[in-house]
């Protein structure tokens, strides 16, 4: 007997994100195997596991702040801040979900900067 699997809501999927943010291993849970994701920093877009390997090699993720997503026609947006090198950043996560999975996710950081006039 095989063991039925029930579809997540995008809003389920954006709260695991969030839990995500702090273990980089529960993307693989709510994202489609063949998810795409794409980062401002480097302007390439790779594969989950790729995305995943790249963020063991730096030893992980840094701790987050302000962390909070907004849903969408489409999927999800994700928001939240943190300190890389002693700046700040803000970092935007633009999430497409499909038959319950995220299947594509698109990273833009910007660092914090006196822009003001």
């Amino acid at each position: 007997m095989s063991e039925k699997t029930t579809e997540k809501t995008t809003e389920e999927i954006a709260r695991n994100w969030l839990r995500a943010l702090s273990d980089v291993d529960v993307f693989y849970a709510f994202c489609a195997p063949d998810c795409r994701v794409w980062h401002s920093s480097d302007d390439k877009w790779m594969s989950l596991k790729g995305a995943i390997d790249a963020v063991h090699g730096r030893g992980g993720l840094p701790p987050f702040r302000n962390s909070r997503y907004t849903l969408t026609d489409k999927g999800f947006i994700m928001q939240t801040s943190t300190t890389l090198d002693g700046t700040n950043v803000h970092i935007v996560q633009v999430a497409v979900v499909k038959d319950g999975k995220v299947v594509s996710a698109e990273e833009y950081i910007g660092p914090e900067m006196d822009i003001a006039v």
